[in-house]
């Protein structure tokens, strides 16, 4: 009985160490399958993965958005440049390589102490730019000796490009890197380092011009060495923008002002309030403010008198001088101090509390009525009708017709101008108004103050028959736009007399008609210097050579063709003399143009 349970113990005693030898047989087996899996089988995979690697993500900077004029002609893209970079831990003496590269290609001491100074900053295995934009003859040369430049590589970027250089700078603007101010706008902040409109409509565009930026996931050793790419995800293209400039009437306008030192043309298409030509010179070439080294030509833009990057369509301001008197015409005919019967004599000039103010036309223009007033844009007329109408009333009709206002349509420069009230002088200046200053503003001068493309815009709707036109910068299908009450009798009689201004003799642009077609308009001259009355009674004031700083400016507004309006414009010389001379030609030569093309 004994035996018999000793010996079944011990068969019990077996059984389990047979048991524990195979549970321990079975781990170890199993700790040994996984140790030759990690350290055999998947070796590469966990040693990618080890505690010292890390993830980063680089952004991938998206394709700025292409501009095209209203015929889709490309004026704003992007072109693809090579840049020049070097990883400093792939060579065996980074000055040396640096030196090495100066040998084949320009490249100065002050650009290799950069390299160095950021090289001791930046993390192990990150690549600096060393040059970029690099043009083909360099790229030769690099390809050609890449056996001594150790560690240097090339790598394809983009750079905005404007095809027609000057001719669209105004409109289009620039781009350049953002700046801290820049980068409050969370669009702008995801990539700090993309080139950003910095003007006018590559600025106003910005957000949909810059596309959506990508990311890629790498990762890297602890050294910083890139060991394998774990994730990717596109960048997305800015979307295309089209704008309602015509590009061969903008060249034409450009190439027009460019006879003259400074100048503005606008072109307005008067059903539609699209903007076809926007030209301000002197102008500049935006692609050498990109290119780098930009120092010099920017610094001869910046020391330039003349101010090229002012866009005279929307900053310049300027007394409209005669242009102006349709609106004091309008004032006086709607508060029925005026009508077509009425009559003032102009002997030249006339007296005004202390003082005496002039005609332009020494000995007068005798008897005139509003037509024959427009016509030969007598003063003295207007005058006569400001002391009636008051400069508050002067100012109202103004504003109906689009002076004095901002339309934001794509330019943060755009200026106000001024159109003076009572009001107006007393919350500016804080001072009293004078009915002397009433007299000055009825012929465009004094306080009142206008940009191009308002004057552009007041003579559409004068055009329109009173519509009020709105200008635009992006394509605009049909518009129906509401209308100047109480207003459209009056203005067939203004129609009628800047008929007369270029189709009748006597008119002050009677020299600048055409024989193909009929088009309408008002000349304008605003006087930048005052004239003594010892200069004005002179004979020869008016025949005296006037230096360029101190001559007129030039003006001229107009629509054509005559019967059923299409085109307003507004031209506007700086200095050019005299309206007739100057300003009404080269509407004329526009004309002709738009009639010739028909766009």
């Amino acid at each position: 009985m004994f035996h018999s349970d000793k010996k079944k113990q011990t068969s019990i005693q077996q059984r389990r160490a047979f048991l524990l030898l195979l549970s321990k047989f079975s781990i170890f087996s199993i700790i040994g399958w996984r140790l030759f899996d990690i350290q055999i089988l998947d070796s590469k995979k966990y040693k990618t993965l080890s505690k010292n690697n890390q993830i980063n993500v680089e952004i991938l900077y998206p394709l700025r958005g292409d501009i095209f004029d209203r015929n889709m002609k490309l004026i704003a893209s992007n072109k693809k440049v090579y840049d020049l970079y070097v990883v400093p831990e792939q060579t065996d003496n980074l000055m040396k390589t640096l030196n090495n590269l100066s040998s084949f290609i320009s490249l100065d001491y002050q650009t290799k102490k950069n390299v160095i100074k950021l090289s001791n900053k930046l993390k192990k295995f990150k690549s600096i730019k060393v040059l970029e934009n690099l043009n083909w003859n360099d790229l030769e040369i690099i390809e050609a000796n890449k056996n001594y430049l150790q560690g240097l590589s090339l790598k394809t970027d983009y750079q905005r490009i404007y095809p027609y250089e000057k001719y669209f700078s105004h409109i289009l603007g620039y781009v350049s890197q953002p700046t801290q101010k820049d980068l409050i706008l969370p669009y702008i902040a995801k990539t700090p380092r993309l080139d950003i409109g910095k003007t006018s409509l590559e600025k106003f565009f910005n957000k949909d011009l810059v596309g959506a930026y990508g990311r890629k996931e790498i990762e890297v050793n602890s050294s910083g060495k890139t060991i394998r790419e774990i994730s990717r995800k596109p960048s997305k293209k800015g979307k295309k923008i089209k704008i309602t400039i015509d590009e061969r009437l903008q060249r034409f306008t450009v190439n027009e002002l460019d006879n003259h030192k400074a100048g503005s043309i606008v072109v307005i298409e008067i059903n539609t309030g699209e903007i076809l030509s926007m030209a301000s010179t002197p102008s500049f070439d935006p692609n050498s403010i990109i290119q780098k080294p930009n120092t010099e030509y920017w610094n001869s833009l910046i020391n330039n008198n003349l101010s090229p990057l002012t866009n005279r369509s929307i900053q310049g301001l300027y007394s409209p001088g005669s242009t102006f008197k349709m609106i004091v015409a309008l004032a006086a005919l709607s508060e029925n101090i005026i009508n077509t019967e009425s009559n003032n004599f102009c002997e030249g000039k006339i007296d005004f509390g202390d003082s005496v103010y002039h005609c332009w036309k020494t000995k007068g223009h005798g008897l005139m009525n509003i037509e024959s007033a427009l016509k030969e844009s007598c003063d003295v007329f207007f005058y006569e009708l400001a002391k009636k109408v008051g400069i508050n009333k002067i100012a109202a009709m103004a504003h109906k017709f689009g002076l004095g206002q901002l339309y934001n349509i794509g330019f943060d420069t755009e200026k106000k101008g001024i159109i003076p009230s009572k009001k107006w002088k007393k919350e500016t200046l804080k001072k009293k108004w004078y009915g002397g200053e009433t007299l000055n503003a009825a012929i465009g001068q004094g306080y009142v103050l206008t940009n191009p493309m308002q004057l552009a815009i007041m003579t559409a709707r004068i055009a329109s028959k009173g519509k009020k036109i709105e200008p635009t910068i992006l394509s605009n299908k049909v518009k129906e736009f509401e209308k100047i009450k109480d207003i459209s009798r009056y203005l067939k009689i203004i129609d009628k007399a800047l008929f007369k201004v270029v189709n009748e003799y006597k008119g002050t642009a009677f020299r600048s008609k055409s024989d193909e077609y009929l088009f309408s308009g008002k000349t304008g001259t605003s006087q930048v210097k005052r004239i003594s009355l010892l200069e004005r009674e002179s004979d020869d004031f008016r025949k005296k050579e006037i230096e360029w700083k101190n001559k007129d400016h030039a003006l001229f507004v107009g629509y054509m063709p005559s019967d059923k309006p299409k085109y307003a414009i507004s031209v506007v010389i700086e200095h050019g003399g005299s309206g007739a001379a100057t300003a009404a030609p080269i509407a004329k030569k526009i004309f002709d143009y738009l009639h010739k093309i028909k766009i």
